[in-house]
């Protein structure tokens, strides 16, 4: 009997001979803790072990080397033990784990309604509710002398799941397109974004999935110009063009970019502008490479008689600008039996009244337009004879209406109202449609400009005669998603 208990086998966690990789050791160290487990739960092992002593002898004795096989009692005792160690380490991972599944069922809920199509896009707001662009401004500079502040405004949309809560913000690395925007004289580059017309047509560009690069004039007040401003916006915009896209569209695996196509929006001087640009485009569009339009629109300005192109075009004009109206068709005439270009004409509505709540409507996501201020706008216009108190039609052209109603609106005067108020923060008042992050990111004078355009503009459209608009704009970005992708191909 002494011989065969000098043969017994003993196993370590640690054996001086064999494989000792991690499965090996994880293997062990299992085979340790159940051994003491069941020694520990064991209530009746001495009797056990004296009468079964000869199958002792070939059992192989597992030694304890490893951290989990502790003592903790035999018989009542050490159950009791067990329970607690139990519930004190397994309940808390139990309801851990219930969490996390709870928040990685919550994503694939969230993935599932994306990839069933977003119910819609819209643009990013504020905390209060104000259309938010997050506009960023460069001067960019090309050698020898050219140098130009442009505005840029990349599509940032907020994603709303279907039925469901759920809204985030989706960065969209490379754009649909971009839409180079040219204002007209006497307007800022900037009011693209906080003018009334001009905040419309860039929320819905950017909801289209588009990004827009503004360019400054080369004297910002003035008209666009030919001589100063032609050959900057060409080497500029091609300069933006391989250096901001090219990375941001390469092509798979680090390939040459596949540049996204360029649209063109110009109002008044800047839609003269467009057509010089698209003119020289196709006598030269090598030269001008990758900065070449795919597509057009040109509003309240007809093209002039020297300039040809077969870019396919949309032309907005005023029902109150006969004259202009009667040169676009012409030239639109001329062109199509020439070029064959696709060209469309969108003509305004006509004259528009002014009701109480015209404001509140067209800064509808900017609780500072209450119905009350909407209403009292309505009633000094009326007062200074701007409108028809009976038809709320728009009496005589606003553009020689000395008033200055706008002032009784502006910031200061706001501001003041906020200071003797108990119940408003003068630090929450900002210009009609901007939102704080806008405010920041504006000039002084385009901030005084944005005290006043919210009212100018609107009385300009409804006399509807020559200035920017929103309306048709939708059509606009449909003809250039069909004409000017489908010329890329």
């Amino acid at each position: 009997m002494g011989g065969d208990a000098d043969n017994t086998t003993a196993a370590s966690a640690y054996p001086s001979g064999g494989n000792n990789s991690l499965i090996n050791l994880i293997h062990l160290g299992y085979r340790s803790l159940v051994a003491q487990l069941g020694d520990m739960l064991s209530s009746g092992e001495m009797s056990n072990s004296s009468s079964n002593g000869h199958d002792d002898h070939n059992k192989e004795v597992i030694r304890c080397y490893c951290l989990p096989c502790l003592k903790f009692g035999h018989g009542e005792r050490g159950k009791s033990n067990v329970k607690t160690i139990f519930g004190l380490i397994f309940v808390p991972f139990f309801l851990l784990t219930f969490f996390l599944l709870d928040d990685f069922g919550r994503v694939v809920v969230r993935n599932m309604q994306l990839r069933q199509g977003p119910s819609g896009l819209m643009s990013n707001r504020d905390e209060t509710g104000v259309i938010d662009f997050h506009l960023n401004r460069r001067t960019l500079k090309e050698f020898p002398g050219h140098s130009r502040e442009v505005l840029l405004l990349s599509p940032s949309l907020a994603v709303q799941g279907r039925g469901a809560s759920h809204s985030f913000e989706a960065m969209i690395k490379c754009p649909r397109g971009i839409l180079f925007m040219f204002h007209g004289c006497g307007r800022y580059a900037a009011s693209f974004f906080y003018s009334p017309q001009g905040r419309k047509m860039v929320e819905l560009a950017t909801e289209m999935g588009l990004g827009i690069v503004a360019f400054t004039k080369s004297e910002e007040l003035g008209c666009w110009n030919w001589a100063n401003d032609g050959d900057t916006v060409k080497k500029l915009a091609k300069k933006f063009i391989l250096s901001r896209l090219s990375k941001a569209c390469a092509g798979a695996n680090g390939s040459d970019a596949v540049y996204p196509p360029m649209y063109a929006f110009g109002a008044s001087s800047g839609g003269s502008f467009v057509g010089m640009l698209s003119s020289q485009m196709k006598q030269d569009p090598e030269d001008y490479a990758p900065f070449l339009f795919s597509a057009a629109n040109i509003q309240i300005m007809a093209p002039n008689e020297h300039d040809h192109w077969d870019i396919p075009t949309v032309f907005t004009t005023m029902s109150g600008d006969t004259q202009t109206s009667k040169r676009v068709q012409d030239w639109v005439n001329k062109e199509m039996q020439v070029d064959k270009g696709p060209y469309k004409i969108i003509t305004t509505s006509g004259r528009k009244p002014i009701h109480v709540d015209h404001f509140r409507k067209v800064f509808r996501d900017d609780l500072q337009m209450s119905d009350r201020i909407s209403g009292s706008i309505h009633q000094d216009l009326s007062t200074q004879g701007v409108i028809n108190s009976s038809t709320d039609e728009v009496i005589a052209n606003p553009r020689f209406a000395k008033m200055s109603i706008w002032q009784k609106y502006d910031l200061l005067s706001r501001k003041e109202v906020a200071n003797d108020s108990k119940h408003l923060d003068a630090s929450d008042v900002h210009p009609f449609g901007v939102s704080k992050r806008l405010m920041r990111s504006l000039k002084k004078e385009e901030l005084d400009d944005a005290d006043s355009i919210w009212l100018i503009e609107e009385l300009n459209v409804a006399w509807d005669e020559h200035e920017i608009t929103a309306e048709g704009f939708e059509d606009v970005l449909d003809f250039f998603l069909e004409t000017g992708s489908a010329r890329l191909e």
